[in-house]
């Protein structure tokens, strides 16, 4: 590194990132450890520099105003003339079979399945999907929940319906966003920063995500939060409304 002052400057710009403090209890952290962690328990316990996080949105006109939410607007209303629209699914087994229809449009789409698991004991997760006019699913995510702030590990679009759906992926990631925010989320966690693609990070910069540094403190399960939080309270309110 000392031979590449790119490199040197890098380090620098992601050592001053600001700090995002998160906490998880005990039992979150447990039964997102070992072996049934995935993606989840690396973001959480060893992806720690340049995260990408989202400050989650609790005012739908907040959020999509300004300059910087031109393009995600537009593509909302790409969405909305289409008659696309997103939802909350309530059991795992209505969100593997829409996400199934999604998976079989993609060349790895039998291995992916395969790693699509149920979530394990103590392990929260809420699920949405985003379907057509004709109710053909579009996108697909998977959320990990951890009372003040989630975890966003799996998303996907259909390949065999674009621009439909990649449209529909902008529509469906607002939904979550507001659904988790006005639900008592405060951050969404989608991993590196650095390593996504350059597409992915083109979609999280319209979305509002900023590299941070992540400082996670594992609390006692029997701690309460400070305010009221999804994952315990089963809370549910949608401030979405497919904006005009």
């Amino acid at each position: 590194m000392v031979r590449d002052p790119a490199l040197i400057r890098v380090f620098v710009a992601v050592w001053r990132l600001p700090v995002v403090d998160l906490r998880v209890r005990r039992a979150d952290a447990d039964a997102w450890s070992g072996a049934n962690s995935g993606p989840v328990g690396r973001t959480i316990f060893s992806g720690r520099r340049a995260q990408a996080v989202l400050e989650l949105p609790t005012v739908e006109e907040h959020y999509l105003a300004g300059r910087p939410r031109q393009a995600l607007r537009t593509n909302l209303r790409h969405a909305r003339e289409l008659g696309v629209t997103s939802d909350r699914i309530s059991t795992y087994e209505a969100w593997f079979e829409a996400a199934s229809l999604i998976l079989h449009a993609h060349p790895d789409g039998p291995a992916v399945a395969q790693e699509t698991d149920e979530p394990g004991p103590g392990q929260q997760v809420a699920y949405y999907v985003a379907r057509s006019a004709d109710q053909t699913p579009l996108a697909f995510a998977r959320v990990a929940l951890f009372g003040e702030f989630a975890v966003l590990f799996t998303m996907l679009s259909h390949l065999d319906r674009r621009p439909a759906a990649s449209w529909a992926r902008y529509q469906l990631h607002t939904f979550l966003a507001l659904d988790l925010g006005c639900s008592g989320v405060k951050h969404l966690v989608v991993g590196s920063a650095l390593r996504e693609t350059v597409g992915n990070q083109y979609f999280q910069h319209l979305l509002g995500y900023r590299a941070r540094k992540l400082r996670v403190e594992v609390i006692e399960s029997s701690a309460t939060w400070e305010s009221g939080t999804f994952a315990d309270q089963g809370s549910y309110r949608t401030c979405w409304r497919a904006p005009s």
